[in-house]
């Protein structure tokens, strides 16, 4: 009986100790950071010159700091240099021993490569308050996702002791960074990210960061601003999925199980019932999958922008406004009756280069949906008759409320367009529908779809002829796919390609970019949200697929 009272006493002791140690506070060698600020400049290669400034408050112990760099695949860092708060700066070293004494350390630094990447050290020098300014350059940072350029990457991973505030600047040297051609995200920090007036990305704590918080920040651009960033192996959605994908505990695990099953037999009932569709005589038809859906290289419709428009709707298949218009941009561009340009902004003290629609004076659309767009765009335009992307932005929301009225416009055009060729009629409620014979004729506008989605998958021998092209670009556009059809082209017929361009007043070269800036001011008609990449709150906590990060300071 002894002997188990002596075991349960050994046991409370022992409990109680581990408690006490537990509960006993761990003394980082530094009083606090009180600040760590961030210049990040991005370069056209994809590359980032990375200036971070520490504000370091009663250093009392170890040896150096460090700042680690993990996930480093396909990067590189280079060119380290470090000064302290007198403007002395440090030696680099080749390598770095991190068994060095202080003393030896003083006054140098250097990057110790790792199994897991890269650490930035420097000596502490003598004890007490310092600022330490690290200057590096990561090559590789941003990269070339195919639909846009960008990176996520941990700035602030978790350190010695938490900064108590957090700024990070990122911009580039010779290019405004606006909501045009630039969004942001941050997580893992109580702060916000915005689009700053001086042409910067900012991000910025609003709370002294806590033991386990962490500065990630997610950026997306044009890719037309990175034209030399090394390629990645996924799309920026799938980017920012990886970001968004927040920290799950066990018990919500388990609810989302539930719920995975009862979304997975739910999709099963809407994809069956999804897929039938109900004629103007009163029968149905199913819509086959998109693997038996053939390929169709022939322009439906006859081209017609409000037939295919409304097709696709009937379909249950949106287009945006912006998609509309951008198509009608690229048909305008082709017919003489506008160019979009690149030109210089005199609008403001600092001159920059802005996208703009230039208008023709001798050429207008005959009168119709087309007429009516012309006449929407055309009222805004400065006493030269531009239009810059900028203004198309300042007015978005009253515009964006007319270009819906008018997508209205388009879609009843359209359901005429069908009707007046048998493809679609109106059913016992006055509701219209696809006939039987339109709606096999939409079911080749899919195959149409698909098959500019895989031209360049297209055989020579079975390419469609080059006179059809224009019109292929004009549905690519309205398909969200302009750029990629552009490449295809591209890829099958360089010679011709040269010439199809020209017909744009470009050459092979810029014709790509001519369907960017119509994707740009297409786009800026749109009002966007301030949290959706412009400005807003940071996010609570952020998934993987991250660079950097990996702890640092004082050791």
């Amino acid at each position: 009986m002894k002997s188990k009272r002596k075991i349960l006493l050994t046991f409370f002791v022992l409990l109680t100790v581990l408690f006490i140690l537990g509960a006993a506070p761990v003394f980082a060698k530094e009083e606090a950071i009180p600040s760590i600020n961030l210049d990040v400049i991005l370069q056209s290669d994809g590359s980032a010159v990375i200036t971070e400034i520490w504000d370091v408050r009663g250093v009392s112990g170890g040896t150096e700091y460090y700042k680690a760099l993990n996930n480093m695949d396909g990067m590189g860092v280079h060119s380290l240099a470090v000064w302290d708060e007198s403007g002395t700066q440090y030696k680099t070293l080749d390598d770095w021993n991190t068994k060095l004494s202080k003393e030896e350390k003083s006054g140098t630094c250097g990057i110790l490569k790792t199994s897991d990447g890269y650490e930035l050290c420097w000596g502490i020098g003598g004890y007490g308050d310092h600022q330490y300014t690290i200057q590096y350059t990561i090559e590789g940072l941003v990269k070339d996702y195919g639909d846009y350029a960008g990176f996520y990457h941990q700035f602030i991973s978790e350190l010695s002791s938490a900064p108590e505030s957090v700024y990070i600047k990122i911009r580039m040297a010779d290019t405004r960074l606006t909501a045009n051609n630039a969004r942001i995200w941050a997580y893992g920090f109580t702060g916000e990210v915005e689009i700053g007036s001086d042409d910067s990305l900012n991000v910025f704590s609003s709370e002294a960061l806590g033991g386990g918080d962490y500065v990630n920040v997610l950026c997306r651009f044009d890719r037309s601003l990175f034209p030399l960033a090394s390629t990645a192996d996924m799309s920026f959605e799938k980017l920012q999925e990886s970001a968004e994908n927040k920290n799950s505990d066990t018990a919500l695990y388990i609810v989302l199980a539930v719920l995975a099953v009862v979304i997975i037999v739910t999709v099963i009932l809407v994809v069956f019932f999804s897929s039938r569709y109900k004629l103007a005589d009163g029968t149905a038809m199913r819509l086959p999958g998109k693997k038996q859906i053939d390929t169709n290289w022939s322009v439906p419709f006859g081209g017609s922008i409000p037939a295919v428009y409304s097709a696709m709707l009937l379909f249950r298949k949106g287009i945006s406004c912006e998609k509309l218009m951008g198509a009608y941009l690229i048909r305008w561009q082709e017919a003489g009756y506008i160019r979009i340009e690149e030109r210089e902004s005199e609008g403001t003290i600092k001159r920059s280069h802005e996208e703009a629609i230039v208008f023709s004076v001798d050429k207008t659309p005959d009168p119709g949906v087309e007429r009516s767009l012309y006449d929407i765009l055309i009222d805004d335009t400065d006493r030269d008759g531009i239009l810059w992307t900028s203004d198309i932005g300042k007015r978005a929301e009253a515009l964006y409320n007319k270009l819906t009225a008018w997508a209205a416009e388009v879609k009843s055009e359209g359901e005429k367009a069908l009707i007046r060729s048998g493809a679609a009629a109106t059913d016992i409620k006055g509701t219209v529908r696809f006939t039987v014979s339109g709606f096999e004729q939409a079911v080749k506008l899919l195959g149409f779809r698909k098959y500019l989605m895989e031209m360049r998958r297209q055989s020579e021998e079975r390419s469609a002829p080059g006179e059809l092209w224009g019109d292929y670009l004009v549905f690519a556009a309205l398909f969200d796919i302009g750029e990629q059809v552009l490449e295809s082209m591209k890829a099958l017929d360089p010679a011709y390609f040269d010439t199809f361009a020209g017909m744009y007043g470009c050459n092979a070269y810029n014709m790509i970019y001519l369907v960017t800036m119509t994707n740009h001011i297409s786009s800026a008609a749109t009002p966007t949200p301030n949290t959706d990449g412009i400005g807003g709150a940071a996010g609570s906590a952020g998934g993987g697929g991250f660079s950097g990060g990996g702890g640092g300071g004082s050791r």
